[in-house]
């Protein structure tokens, strides 16, 4: 399994200042872990989102789709731009939904 100690953490906030380091990060292709609160809703469906389960991680979502799909869910627009930002660089996205993280790598 993939070590995300070394992965910088942002507190997830629906504003413009967070949104922005959130895509700078993935504008230069570093790793990125958003902590998201504890009401936010993770279910995705393995059939539309191509990801690997292992214990409570799904494991590489496709970025644009399963942040689509979780931006509809939680009435979070802006995930939307964080998907496009993230498969624009080549990123994708491990849903750890038992710690509350969204976690977008290469």
């Amino acid at each position: 399994m993939r070590d995300y100690s070394n992965m910088p953490k942002i507190d997830w906030n629906d504003d413009k200042a967070t949104l922005s380091r959130i895509k700078a990060q993935i504008m230069h292709e570093e790793p990125v872990i958003l902590l998201i609160p504890e009401n936010f809703n993770f279910d995705l469906d393995p059939d539309v989102c191509d990801y690997q389960e292992k214990s409570s991680l799904l494991i590489g979502c496709a970025p644009d789709t399963a942040l689509s799909i979780l931006a509809k869910q939680n009435a979070i627009p802006a995930l939307n731009d964080i998907g496009s930002a993230a498969k624009m660089a080549g990123m994708v996205i491990d849903v750890d939904s038992s710690n509350h993280r969204l976690i977008i790598h290469d």
